[in-house]
């Protein structure tokens, strides 16, 4: 019997167990056809449910046709079980979803790399020093001027970024328009190159514009915002909005999937870090 058959029979057992039902009697009454004892016919042949359990195994898939009772008689328990069943698997759907949740959250925070050309040669710069209370404890900001010349330093060896933490900030479109919140991130002209990442409308910012402080209000939106709040408008590149007393141009969108380099917080706005005067020697 071919093998397509015999996982056929796995889902027909009554039509199975009457096949070699028919089978088996067919045997009986042909040895009494020549002249045998029925009884004693019955005796030398042996156990009929041994005899039939012997010769499924060539009729079916055996081990298909035990998951397919196991599944029956699981239905069955659930059936006549209605509530108990029903809150068993309410909580088994509780669990599942937790679980997934949770590891989605990790693999957000710690096992996915960012989407950017090659993230394994990327690395954060920190230092250690002395705090009052005399433990040493670590530190990955820096001011700007040190930012400068480390970056100095480097140079020829490694590209160096500043990168700003997500903040939420206030900001409004157009004349008259309601306050929104929005995360920004201040960010270094050359990041986006040196990242490797291309842009989904207009441009992207560029070292010309983190030169001088203040002398480039200029953003980049990011993609999920740009969907979210603009619904992929191409038009968005060149509008303007306000934070505080700066009035900022959009320029463009970075492309799909990157969301700024802190995992668990997703970036807006990301604008040049010269429009950070705060954190910039002399501004002016």
């Amino acid at each position: 019997m071919s093998l397509l058959s015999r996982i056929g029979n796995a889902f027909r057992p009554d039509r199975v167990n009457s096949d070699l039902d028919e089978e088996l009697q067919s045997h009986l009454d042909e040895a009494a056809e020549h002249g045998r004892d029925p009884a004693e016919a019955r005796r030398a042949f042996g156990s009929v449910l041994r005899q039939r359990e012997a010769s499924r195994e060539s009729k079916l898939v055996t081990w298909l046709d035990a998951l397919r009772s196991d599944v029956v008689f699981g239905l069955r328990q659930l059936l006549k079980h209605k509530i108990p069943s029903a809150a068993a698997v309410l909580s088994l759907a509780l669990a599942i979803g937790a679980c997934v949740s949770a590891f989605r959250l990790v693999d957000a925070l710690l096992l996915r790399p960012l989407p950017v050309a090659s993230p394994e040669r990327l690395f954060v710069l920190s230092y250690e020093f002395t705090s009052h209370t005399g433990k040493i404890e670590s530190m990955d900001s820096f001011t700007y001027p040190n930012f400068r010349r480390l970056r100095d330093a480097v140079k020829g060896e490694a590209e160096l970024m500043a990168i700003s933490y997500p903040g939420r900030i206030n900001l409004t479109y157009g004349a008259g328009g309601e306050v929104e919140s929005a995360y920004r991130q201040h960010v270094s002209g050359w990041t986006f190159t040196t990242l490797g990442l291309k842009t989904s409308a207009g441009r992207l910012l560029s070292a010309n514009d983190d030169v001088k402080p203040g002398a480039h209000p200029q953003a980049v939106l990011s993609y999920d915002y740009w969907r979210r709040r603009f619904g992929l408008d191409q038009q968005v590149v060149g509008r303007s909005f306000r934070i505080g007393d700066d009035l900022y141009e959009i320029v463009g969108v970075v492309e799909r999937g990157f969301t700024g380099t802190e995992t668990g917080t997703f970036t807006d706005i990301f604008i040049p870090v010269m429009m950070n005067a705060q954190s910039i020697e002399n501004p002016k």
